[in-house]
């Protein structure tokens, strides 16, 4: 598409999923969207990441993640979307990876501004990843088949605790289109919420354009 401005996706699948409301954006309000896309490897300067949930070495997204960033910093793009937070493994809520600071900072020096998405909350129940719609294939519903707020998400955006040490850091949170005020449903509107344990639908996600692209104008002022 010819646009004349370019909004970066770049990480891992949690970057990826909201294609499908950009794409949208992008199609109604002029800019084009160019993916640096490698699933399980967020922009992070962990020099041995693991891969969320086995925790298995991970040495190619390191890799990757240099080559990437060497192609934004080159490219230049109008803006970087990305996510900013990730689910704690050791206790309930989200936090901003100390290795994503970095992140922050080549982008700072290099004078490009970051569209810094809350990760998506990952279902978690016993220690184990759950998917929804098996859950409610077996009786469950959607509230019994979803999880409590509490348990992934945190009372503050993580991101807001960096604005001031990087200014062209701009947050999106999209927790409360996810979440009621105490439960993370299954179903919202007749609309599975989950196609696994942690990624969004995409029928699910276009029901979330409008808002996304309410937070995205907020930010950049295009419209």
């Amino acid at each position: 598409m010819d646009a004349p401005r370019t909004i970066a996706l770049a990480g891992g699948s949690h970057a990826e999923h909201w294609l499908t409301a950009l794409d949208l954006l992008g199609r109604m309000h002029h800019f084009k969207v160019v993916t640096y896309l490698k699933m399980g490897c967020p922009l992070s300067t962990e020099e041995v990441p693991l891969i969320m949930g086995n925790n298995a070495p991970y040495p190619q997204c390191h890799q990757w993640v240099q080559a990437a960033m060497a192609k934004l910093v080159a490219d230049h793009p109008d803006y970087v979307f990305t996510t900013s937070t990730r689910p704690w493994n050791i206790k309930p809520g989200d936090v901003m990876p100390a290795t994503y600071v970095g992140i922050w900072q080549t982008f700072a020096d290099n004078n490009i501004p970051v569209l810094a998405m809350r990760d998506t909350p990952w279902l978690v129940k016993d220690g184990q990843p759950f998917i929804p719609a098996d859950c409610l294939a077996k009786g469950g519903n959607p509230q019994s088949c979803g999880i409590a707020r509490s348990k992934v998400l945190v009372d503050r955006n993580p991101t807001l605790d960096f604005v001031a040490r990087f200014p062209l850091l701009k947050p999106l949170d999209m927790s409360d289109a996810i979440c009621r005020t105490d439960t993370c449903r299954a179903v919202e509107g007749n609309v599975l919420v989950y196609r696994d344990s942690h990624h969004l639908t995409p029928t699910y996600m276009r029901t979330m354009t409008s808002e996304l692209g309410r937070q995205i104008a907020a930010n950049t002022d295009w419209w």
